[in-house]
């Protein structure tokens, strides 16, 4: 098993940074395959990168790009957008300058009646590399497990993943695995000082802390804590949504306050649940008390059956500042994709 405490700090240091490198890896994947920019989407391959699923087999960016713009349909339709792919926080194992990934993933798209419907889910299973100092994608298996697609991957493949995530088997508790043997990466650089480590360990800190603001403001509103919602936002914060727009944490509180019961929100806990998915986190490089996010949301109601019914799906477009030692929303719109606003 790995122990991180036999670590240096540089190196710890770095395994935090991969992961955080490997996550952005598989938004971007994400957000260029809906927005079907297949040429982007080939380019976050390595070199000799491969993927294989349900529309073929692709080796190499410019392999893969052909492959998908020959067999993958349009993303659009009268109304915008036709669908959207959601993925999970990836498992991931790190094994010096390679790495293996599990990622669930789902197909929601836009029904003829404009209505958000999950078509498709599965898991990727990947292999990542580290490229000229940029992590890409080495191999990439995309399973379709709902409904159950047969897919034929060679037998080595398997076997190949299988030894890279045994040399890399993280501890308990942790997600990283021990550097290869000879492996450099997380040495210092030359110059790199104290400083340098706190300025990457704040910038890692802040990512966390943001990813926690996402939790904390999707447990608040589907507990119907309204006052811990509005707490959320700065003194000055803003948010905009379906229903208008409110400023300041009493008029915040004051807006959502009025939505139970409505079709925006559920009359009592228990009767809807939001998920938050697909977040993608920019620090401003020119003051380190702001950041930038964009995320998706997927709002689930309980049926007349009981059966949970997907009813809408939107993202986030948030401002974030660090406020007294904190970080809240200073701005927060809520767009809603699917039904279409104008519908």
């Amino acid at each position: 098993m790995a122990d991180t405490q036999g670590l240096s700090v540089p190196d710890r240091l770095r395994r935090l940074e991969d992961r955080a490198e490997i996550r952005q890896l598989i938004q971007d994947y994400r957000r260029v395959l809906d927005a079907r920019d297949l040429t982007a989407y080939g380019l976050l391959f390595a070199a000799d990168g491969e993927w294989l699923g349900g529309t073929g087999y692709g080796r190499s960016p410019a392999g893969i790009t052909a492959m998908l713009a020959e067999r993958l349909p349009g993303n659009r339709s009268d109304s915008g957008q036709a669908s959207w792919h959601l993925v999970t926080e990836p498992e991931i194992v790190l094994h010096g300058d390679q790495a293996t990934g599990d990622v669930t993933w789902a197909l929601v798209a836009r029904d003829d009646s404009d209505a958000p419907t999950l078509r498709l889910l599965g898991h990727y299973q990947d292999t990542y590399v580290r490229e000229n100092g940029r992590w890409r994608i080495q191999r990439r298996v995309a399973y379709t497990d709902i409904p159950y697609r047969d897919l034929d991957v060679p037998a080595e493949w398997a076997a190949q993943r299988a030894g890279l995530r045994a040399a890399g088997e993280p501890a308990a508790g942790d997600t990283a695995g021990e550097p290869a043997a000879g492996d450099t990466a997380g040495e210092p650089a030359a110059g790199d000082t104290a400083d340098e480590h706190d300025s990457r360990l704040r910038r890692l800190e802040d990512l966390e802390a943001i990813r926690q603001l996402f939790l904390d403001y999707k447990r608040v509103l589907d507990g119907k804590d309204f006052g811990g919602y509005a707490s959320l936002f700065a003194d000055d914060g803003e948010f905009v949504a379906i229903a208008g727009g409110a400023r300041g944490r009493a008029e915040i509180e004051a807006m959502v306050a009025a939505m139970p019961g409505t079709d925006l929100l559920g009359a009592k806990v228990g009767d809807d649940f939001h998920l938050i998915l697909n977040p993608e986190i920019q620090l401003d490089a020119e003051n380190a008390d702001r950041a930038r996010a964009q995320s998706t949301w997927a709002y689930v109601v309980k049926g007349d059956d009981g059966e949970p019914v997907l009813a809408k799906l939107g993202h986030y477009d948030d401002e974030l500042v660090r406020e007294r030692g904190a970080w809240r929303f200073l701005r927060r719109e809520a767009p809603m994709d699917i039904p279409a606003p104008e519908a």
